[in-house]
């Protein structure tokens, strides 16, 4: 059976989506909130994401940074930043009732991992665009940040979707010039899962991470 996880068009697509998603978090630094140290400690879902995006930046802009050696810190960042339980209940949506938890543990960390390689593979594709903080809308303990991304040429709007868990605020989708992640890997993983299963699912999604991985 031939792999359809997902089409070549689909991974051009997402390999955009997840370098616009790095640049996004990598460009908010104009925003940042010093002192803080973690998502955690911030008082609401745009501090959340200024906190992530000045961690980032002061690993990357930090004296005799180096990639191979730095990149575990870089990880721990992106991680500290999704909520995967969410971001794994929206993407597998009513399926996700259907998986055992020994199932639900690994995608979710195949989920956050996914994330993850995408973004540390496009990392070195960071500049110094300028980031417009558009607003912020929280309802109950869901919130959306908008920003905007300022080329030259363009703007590109990012709009976080973050959860309030007991611990802070945390993303659990990205809008990219409109195009969801979440919706993004949805579509990719629906058809999947329904042909060859959970299983069959869990294997295209290690294939794709090795392959992001080797790139």
């Amino acid at each position: 059976m031939s792999i359809r996880f997902p089409s070549f068009a689909r991974t051009r697509h997402l390999a955009s989506v997840g370098r616009r998603l790095l640049l996004a978090f990598a460009l908010l630094l104009p925003l940042a909130v010093a002192g803080l140290a973690t998502a955690a400690d911030a008082d609401g879902p745009g501090a959340a994401v200024k906190v992530t995006v000045e961690n980032i930046l002061a690993i990357l802009r930090k004296p005799g940074f180096k990639f191979e050696t730095d990149r575990p810190a870089i990880s721990a960042e992106v991680r500290k930043a999704f909520d995967d339980v969410a971001m794994a209940q929206s993407v597998l949506s009513t399926n996700w009732k259907m998986l055992n938890p020994d199932q639900q543990t690994e995608f979710k960390g195949l989920m956050l991992q996914t994330i993850e390689s995408t973004y540390i593979g496009r990392i070195k594709a960071y500049t110094n665009e300028t980031v417009q903080y558009r607003k912020e809308e929280v309802k109950g303990s869901l919130a959306t940040v908008d920003t905007a991304i300022v080329t030259s040429s363009k703007e590109i709007p990012v709009n976080y979707k973050l959860r309030k868990r007991s611990d802070g605020w945390f993303v659990y989708d990205v809008e990219v010039e409109n195009v969801s992640m979440v919706s993004t890997y949805r579509d990719s993983y629906r058809d999947i899962f329904a042909k060859e299963g959970i299983a069959g699912l869990l294997k295209q999604m290690k294939a794709k991470i090795a392959e992001l991985e080797t790139k």
